[in-house]
């Protein structure tokens, strides 16, 4: 029972010390899943800081984001790497099939030298004279700048195979063979042998005071080496499982690195007696994540930070800078609040409400959920939730009032907040504001009409004692001695919801749904932040002194939103408010993303300060706590590097600059990226392309620039690095690239194009314009003759028969006597003739080019009624309104024609007893109006523009569409008839101006 009680408290001890190393470490592994290596078994860091990796597959460079190949310049596979060593002449590497080269720090590699003893490279190391030592299977050699030389019996080191050797800091060096261990001082000419024997020894490192650390793979213990003269040492034995690789921290801790039981930590501090060595060693093996129990290699980088190379991939250990509490589960959200003693207050949906202590805890419970904890004067920590506001006593949680309306159980109390006279607010959920003073309680009015805004969702409580209270949609409330002032859109409010606030000297900050804003000579103004999306949904804000014990002198202000942590430092939110651009931040967004449950309200604020100066979040995986003042980024960061250029899907070579395209791409991609192997995840980048961006575009920790259609020019890409502290530490990286113009769109192609353009198209108008006039004079030409040949034929034909008809009747007539009926009937009618045969011959005329009547048209339409030729009753009156002008012929010939026809209709067909015809002459118009008070004409026919078998209606529409003018006909039964044509006056008259010679093309 002794026994078996013994080994399950050694096993829960064992448990308890790797639990605290798995929550002590920041893990973060690269597996073949992972786009990483399926085995490592070689670490180096260059004097550049980038990670050199060797594996199965060939060699590896990582800048902590990035794994990249390298492949010498002849193509050649280098094969399997089994060592590396960096030196200041550059990286060697050791290769398991024999052979080491050297890349030198431009990337060169050199060619294998045949001096090299043959078989693996199990071991490379330095020394102070700048000598390199090489363990390999068969044998010892030393590189001494010129070439290879083998380490024999004569040198003292009579054995064949080497398996490991070391140079320590005092200068002396370490082998070790199959057999034995050796060792050669300073200044001595041969090795010596120290009296241990071993097989397998794995690895040899030495401390800064000298320790030696040996490893056998063998063996179940280690070896610490003290020196205790020149050639004298002391060994120690430390129980471990069997290891093969072995790096000593800064703290002096050792990092073992074993076969089948992952990396065991052994701290400086806890071997005091070698029987507690055991109990000393805490491991971190596959369970705490782990890529694999079997380690090949281990590094610790100049930043601290833990390499780990498996057969499986690599790993990465670095010691925290923030923890999480161990809160207990289910509580559904958290509460924050400091209290007057500072210290931290945590309240949860559940019911708790705890304060670290250390590593235990002060606990209450509390029968509802906690949604509010704030600190006050005057009742220090109150705390609230649907049962009410309570007060935390030394006994515990005491009740001041219950709420004064039901409300639900995990969105009771929204916000609240204490004024000058202890009265405190309450807001609570769709109910409203409310202030319990003198015991009782008392509804504060409404604010706004809207339902959206109720109820504040946030409270606070600056220095000078003013109340502030945040609504939704951009409404922000202050109250100070009952008097109450709005700040919203008209005051330059205008970030959505306001859901965090924060009072400093001169100056408050509140923070909302699009971003931060701050108070200043009466307005609120937007600080222009790099990127919207991390800035979206702000929920708690902190002031720090940038600088610690600095007072309030320059306050850094952290933001807490649902993407996560960030820090403005104080000089940036000055020189941005001073009007600078691009305000620079760092970024914690890996730890302090928020709870993303839609069906639960966030308890605010979700960050607090406390007097020791450390920072408290409430995230997705609980509570963190946040050192301000320890930056987890590089000690000596290296520069930001531009690593390729695509365009099109083409890979251009970046080494010879500009770099120079053929044409302008249709997508051009530029990748960069800047060391940081502790923590490549805090790093954000920001570009500028000159020549096409105006500002620094903020990518975040994309390592990738993206450009579509860019125009022909010359270009200068630029990228920066921001590291976690917040500032630009890494110099710029450029790139110019430049895009030659096709010669289609070069200045002088262009004005010569152009200029040819517009004398091709005069060209072609003159040569169309010339030829339109060539078919219209040709058109114009066969009408005329046209009209000549009708003209000639009616004249030759017609009227001469007419002429011959009427001498024959004029004979008959003569024959008459002179008091004969018939005689005066036939010289009526012969009379008429006589006129018919006047107007054939005014016909003929206008065909030939000349209009008639000549007349003014007054006097042309008195002798229509004459011209009837039928007996009327009807009164004729023609008139003229205006002084009379000068017409065109074609508008003289067709409005004669239109008005002779339908004062000939009136006559004869109408029925009229009176007919009147008035010419109206205005400088913008000529108008003829005909109307009769006759039976008028039938609607159908109105509708056809005239009978079928007539063309009388029908022959005046078209003769007004030959000049373009516009015919109205109005006739009824009761009012007779009304024909209105008129025309412009611009067309109408020969002293017009502007002439429309295509509104009287058609009149010809």
């Amino acid at each position: 029972m002794v026994l078996l009680l013994s080994f399950v408290l050694g096993c829960l001890a064992c448990s308890s010390i790797a639990a605290r190393m798995s929550e002590e470490m920041d893990h973060r592994r690269w597996t073949a899943s992972d786009q990483g290596l399926s085995a490592v078994g070689a670490l180096a860091q260059t004097a550049d800081g980038y990670l050199w990796l060797g594996s199965h597959g060939s060699l590896y460079r990582f800048d902590g984001f990035e794994f990249e190949k390298f492949v010498p310049a002849d193509g050649e596979p280098l094969g399997v790497v089994s060592a590396l060593l960096s030196t200041t002449e550059g990286l060697w590497v050791g290769f398991r099939s024999g052979g080491a080269r050297l890349i030198s720090a431009n990337g060169v590699i050199q060619p294998v030298d045949p001096d090299l003893p043959a078989g693996v490279v199990y071991s490379m190391a330095e020394d102070q004279k700048g000598q390199v030592w090489v363990a390999a299977d068969d044998g010892l050699a030393r590189h001494d700048g010129t070439g290879w030389h083998l380490v024999g019996k004569e040198s003292g080191f009579p054995d064949r195979h080497a398996r490991a050797v070391h140079v320590d800091a005092d200068g002396y060096v370490w082998a070790a063979s199959e057999e034995a261990l050796y060792t050669l001082p300073p200044g001595a000419s041969a090795f010596m042998e120290i009296g241990i024997e071993s097989q397998s020894i794995s690895k040899i490192v030495s401390s800064p005071a000298g320790d030696i650390w040996i490893a056998d793979r063998a063996r179940d213990h280690l070896l610490r080496l003290q020196k205790t003269g020149y050639a004298d040492i002391e060994v120690e034995e430390i129980p471990a499982p069997r290891t093969v690789s072995i790096v000593l921290d800064e703290q002096g801790d050792a990092w073992l690195g074993t076969l089948e039981a992952g990396v065991h930590h052994l701290a400086a501090g806890e071997r005091s007696r070698p029987d507690e060595y055991q109990d000393a060693i805490s491991s971190y093996t596959v369970r705490d994540g782990l890529s694999s129990d079997s380690i090949l290699a281990q590094l610790i980088d100049r930043d601290g930070t833990l390499w780990v190379g498996t057969d499986a991939g690599l790993d990465r250990l670095t010691r925290r800078t923030r923890s999480h509490l161990a809160l207990p589960g289910g509580a559904g959200g958290y509460s924050l609040a400091v209290s007057g003693e500072g210290s931290l207050w945590i309240g949860s949906g559940n019911g708790q409400l705890m304060s670290p202590r250390g590593d235990s805890y002060s606990t209450f419970e509390l029968d509802m959920p906690i949604t509010t904890l704030v600190n006050s004067q005057q009742y220090g920590l109150l705390i609230g939730g649907y049962r009410g506001i309570y007060s935390l006593s030394d006994d515990g949680p005491v009740r001041i009032a219950t709420l004064p309306v039901e409300s639900a159980r995990e969105a009771s109390v929204r916000a609240m907040t204490v004024g000058k006279n202890g009265d405190i607010w309450v807001s609570i959920n769709r109910a409203g504001l409310f202030v319990w003073a003198d015991q009782k309680w008392q509804r504060i009015e409404p604010v706004s009409d809207s339902q959206r805004q109720v109820m504040p969702v946030t409270a606070s409580r600056d220095q000078a004692g003013k109340l502030w209270f945040g609504y939704r949609d951009n409404l922000l409330v202050s109250v100070d001695e009952q008097r109450i002032t709005r700040w919203g859109e008209q005051e330059g409010l205008n970030i959505g919801h306001i859901t965090a606030m924060l009072h400093l000297p001169g100056r408050t900050w509140v923070g909302g749904q699009h971003g931060l804003a701050y108070l200043k000579d009466g307005r609120f103004h937007r600080l222009d932040l790099p990127a919207a999306g991390p800035f979206q949904n702000i929920y708690g804000l902190v002031a720090v002194p940038a600088e610690m014990n600095a007072g309030e002198s320059g306050m850094d202000i952290w933001v807490h939103s649902r993407r996560g942590i960030f820090k403005l430092p104080a000089a940036e939110i000055e020189r941005v408010i001073a009007g600078g651009d691009t305000l620079l931040y760092s970024s914690h967004d890996h730890i302090g993303r928020l709870p993303m449950d839609p069906f639960k309200v966030l308890p605010l604020p979700t960050a607090v300060h406390t007097e020791e100066g450390l920072l408290w979040f409430v995230t997705e995986n609980g509570v963190v706590r946040v050192d301000p003042y320890q930056s987890r980024g590089m000690a000596q960061p290296s520069a930001v590097t531009i690593k390729a250029l695509i365009a099109d899907g083409v890979d251009f070579d970046i080494s010879a600059a500009p770099v120079r395209l053929s044409a302008a791409p249709d997508n051009l991609v530029i990748t960069y990226s800047a060391l940081n192997l502790a923590a490549p995840e805090t790093i954000r980048f920001q570009y500028r392309l000159n020549g096409h961006d105006s500002e620094w575009v903020d990518a975040g920790r994309s390592r990738q620039a993206a450009f579509t259609h860019l125009l022909p020019g010359d270009y200068q890409f630029q990228v920066r690095a921001l590291g976690e502290n917040g500032h630009f530490d890494l110099p710029d990286a450029a790139l110019t690239v430049i895009i030659p113009q096709v010669f289609y769109l070069r200045p002088g192609f262009l004005l010569v194009f152009s200029a040819a353009l517009l004398a091709l198209v005069f060209w072609m108008f003159r040569v169309y314009t010339r030829r339109e006039k060539a078919a219209l004079r040709t058109r114009l030409e066969e009408r005329f003759q046209e009209r000549e040949r009708i003209a000639r034929e009616l004249h030759d034909t017609l009227l001469q028969s007419v002429q011959g008809m009427m001498l024959s009747f004029q004979a008959v007539a003569d024959s008459l006597p002179e008091e004969s009926r018939a005689r005066h009937s036939m010289e009526r009618a012969l009379d008429r003739a006589e006129q018919v045969i006047a107007e054939g011959r005014d016909r003929i005329t206008g065909l030939r080019g000349q209009m008639a009547p000549t007349e003014d048209l007054a006097i042309a339409f008195q002798a229509l009624k004459l011209e009837a030729g039928v007996p009327f009753s009807a009164t004729y009156q023609v008139s003229n309104v205006g002084e009379p002008l000068a017409l065109r012929n074609e508008v003289r010939d067709a409005f004669y024609q239109v008005g002779r026809e339908a004062v000939s209709n009136s006559l004869r067909h109408a029925q009229a007893t009176l007919v009147t015809v008035t010419f109206t002459y205005t400088p913008g118009t000529f108008e003829m109006l005909v109307v009769d008070d006759g039976v008028g004409i039938d609607p159908l026919y109105q509708r056809m523009h005239g009978r079928p078998e007539h063309g009388g209606l029908r022959g005046m529409y078209e003769l007004a569409g030959r000049i373009d003018a516009t015919l109205t006909v109005v006739s009824n039964a009761q009012s007779g008839t009304r024909i209105t044509l008129s025309l412009p006056g611009s067309v109408s008259y020969n002293n017009s101006i502007g002439d429309k010679q295509n509104r009287l093309s058609r009149a010809g």
